[in-house]
């Protein structure tokens, strides 16, 4: 008999029987899983504060590729890497460029000896360059005794080369370079290389001996960025003559004035009317 307002029973079903493990089950009257407390955090902003955003990452970046950079800068200049390096501003000891060497250059104590060649076809031989980096100016002059009548006289040649140099301070090969002369000798010609005191910032004197005699004298100026040479060689004729060249301190006495003349002519502005010289011409 129905009880009135009872809900319907609904038939009894058998769960078919399983060896495997039963399916977890979900219980809504178990109690959640709850992980350990860990550490206390730092506090929190106040209530009513607004959420505080991070800086980006490449800013966090940058700001560390500063501090480096400004870190990195103050170690070299404590430990004095930095330095001007191609920045510095050449300093030639107030010694001007000059486009004509063969009309600057002062040879009147050679000239007291000698007489120079006029030649139409390569005397005097000279040339002047400015680039970028570096700025030259040389003359060559070939000279021959006073009243020599020999149909091959003695022939002496006088070379002044002048160097500006704008991007290198060559002090710091300057005499390292003048050595590098002791390292040519051969069983023909043998170099020695002094100091000589009184002449620009430095100054040395390369001495050239043949086998028999004296062959040239080089003497080697640096002023500042400025270099300086002048260069002195001298042949005897031919072989069936019997000259003799001037004694060594006598040719580094004239050197020497004509050096000094020829730097003091230098700090003078160059003369426009200077006539150049082209060596393709």
């Amino acid at each position: 008999m129905a009880i009135p307002g009872a809900q319907p029973q609904q038939p009894y079903s058998q769960q078919p029987t399983s060896t495997a493990m039963p399916a977890y089950q979900f219980n809504p009257y178990a109690q959640p899983h709850t992980p350990p407390a860990g550490p206390p955090g730092p506090p929190g902003p106040p209530p009513g504060t607004p959420p505080r955003r991070g800086a980006p990452r490449w800013l966090w970046a940058l700001g560390g590729v500063v501090i480096a950079s400004a870190t990195w800068a103050a170690t070299l200049m404590a430990t004095g890497a930095l330095d001007k390096g191609d920045e510095a501003t050449p300093d030639y000891r107030g010694h001007l460029f000059h486009h004509d060497m063969c009309a600057t250059a002062e040879l009147k104590s050679f000239v007291a000896e000698y007489e120079l060649s006029t030649s139409a076809t390569d005397d005097p031989d000279g040339y002047s360059s400015q680039r970028k980096g570096l700025d030259v100016s040389s003359c060559s002059r070939t000279m021959t005794e006073r009243g020599e009548t020999s149909r091959t006289p003695p022939t002496t040649y006088v070379t002044t080369h002048i160097e500006w140099h704008k991007k290198a301070d060559p002090s710091k090969e300057f005499a390292s370079e003048q050595r590098t002369w002791l390292d040519r000798k051969s069983e023909t010609y043998q170099y020695k290389v002094t100091p000589v005191k009184g002449i620009g910032d430095e100054a040395y004197l390369i001495k050239e001996q043949r086998a028999n005699s004296l062959g040239s004298l080089k003497l080697e100026v640096r002023a500042g960025w400025m270099t300086y040479e002048m260069s002195w060689s001298w042949f005897g004729g031919s072989p069936d003559d019997d000259f003799e060249p001037p004694p060594e301190q006598t040719v580094l006495g004239w050197m020497k004035t004509d050096t000094r003349a020829t730097l003091a002519a230098l700090k003078k502005p160059d003369s426009k009317e200077a006539p150049g010289r082209d060596p393709g011409a």
